[in-house]
């Protein structure tokens, strides 16, 4: 860490020759330790004063890979003392990640408040005290994205955040529904996505996202376990997915049903593009995770008047598959593009899909049992 520091300040210190200069970008990544942060602070601060960035972001982690309890909170008191010894870079900042830190209750809200022109935030392996809700409240935050991945807390309140369109939580240890949302006008990009534990009860939707939002894409991903979503009719959905665009249903473990998701669709009468895919991966299982239950759900007889494209990874000639590839067929009545590509392999397990189509000939005659019956034009592609 000192050889970094000591370049760090060698490239940052203001140059020799009575030449001036600006930097407008500047990415940092470095450890949360003791002395060296103190040097890191003051040549960010001779930085600024010689120019503001542009860009100024930061990547900080502890220098252990798996912290304890006792040093999450030791790294997440450090970072704080740096933070408030350093102010004005703080306020620059653009993108912050940070990994392996423990929080106090309003440790973060007071980030946001601070660093004014702050447009990502990325928390990773980061907790709260325990019982505590992440409370997010700044009303003045330049805030676009926020990043949870693997997040403790047993709940996350976004109570008043006007510039945030990205939320992506990915992986959380409370129960459902994980989010509630509150002021977030301009949000419209939400991506969850989880291995679903026993005492995880499924939710539905309209339980957790808001009418208020400005929702035009949604990724579920599912880590090939439990769906941890329950269906429900358009008379819920419709007012949260009225500008709804594109969604993505991720990690369907193969031995479900499909018929269920068809309650997405009938709910988004925008929709234009609909992605699923599907497999059995059981690498990251663990013994915590929820039981796999099939979800059965016949769908409703509706018409959907948006959709142009429909693409499923994972694609099995099987009579599952093929009969819920006609019902969408059948209830997307200007559907026309039809994407059925070869799953890439899989690097964590060897699952492959021995019944996916190599040939030319039986390529077209999936095709044609596809259409058959059908009134659809749209082109069926099988790669």
């Amino acid at each position: 860490m000192k050889a970094y520091t000591d370049a760090t300040r060698r490239l940052l210190s203001p140059p020799t020759c009575k030449c001036t200069r600006t930097i407008k970008r500047l990415q940092l990544s470095f450890y949360i330790m003791d002395p060296y942060l103190s040097t890191i602070g003051n040549t960010l601060w001779d930085v600024v004063k010689s120019g503001e960035p542009e860009w100024l972001e930061f990547a900080m982690c502890p220098d252990i890979a798996s912290p304890s309890d006792a040093q999450l909170a030791l790294y997440g008191q450090r970072f704080m003392s740096f933070f408030g010894a350093y102010p004005g870079a703080f306020k620059l900042l653009t993108r912050l990640i940070l990994q392996n830190l423990a929080f106090q209750d309003s440790d973060v809200t007071n980030l946001l408040n601070t660093c004014s022109k702050l447009k990502m935030l990325s928390l990773r392996s980061c907790e709260m005290p325990q019982e505590s809700v992440l409370e997010l409240h700044a009303p003045s935050s330049e805030l676009s994205s926020l990043e949870l991945k693997c997040f403790g807390c047993i709940h996350v309140e976004l109570i008043c955040l006007p510039k945030l369109r990205e939320l992506v939580y990915d992986v959380w240890f409370c129960e459902n529904p994980p989010v509630s949302f509150g002021y977030v006008p301009q949000l419209d990009h939400v991506c969850f996505a989880c291995p679903a534990q026993p005492w995880q009860k499924p939710f539905v939707l309209s339980q957790c996202l808001s009418s208020d939002i400005n929702l035009s894409n949604l990724l579920l991903n599912f880590y090939t376990q439990m769906i941890w979503v329950e269906p429900e009719g358009p008379q819920q959905l419709t007012p949260i997915f009225s500008k709804l665009r594109d969604v993505h249903l991720c990690g369907i473990f193969t031995e479900c049903d499909l018929d269920w998701t068809m309650f997405i669709l009938e709910g988004a009468p925008s929709l234009e593009n609909f992605h699923l895919s599907r497999h059995s991966c059981e690498f990251n299982k663990s013994e915590d995770d929820a039981e796999k239950t099939n979800l059965v759900r016949q769908a409703s007889n509706f018409k959907h008047l948006k959709l142009k494209l429909f693409v499923m990874k994972g694609f099995e000639e099987e009579y599952k598959v093929m009969n819920y590839i006609r019902l969408v067929m059948e209830r997307a009545v200007c559907l026309k593009r039809i994407e059925l590509p070869a799953i890439s392999p899989c690097k964590k397990c060897t699952a492959i899909s021995p019944r996916f189509p190599v040939d030319e000939a039986s390529k077209h005659r999936i095709r044609e049992q596809l259409r058959y019956g059908l009134s659809s034009s749209a082109d069926i592609i099988i790669r």
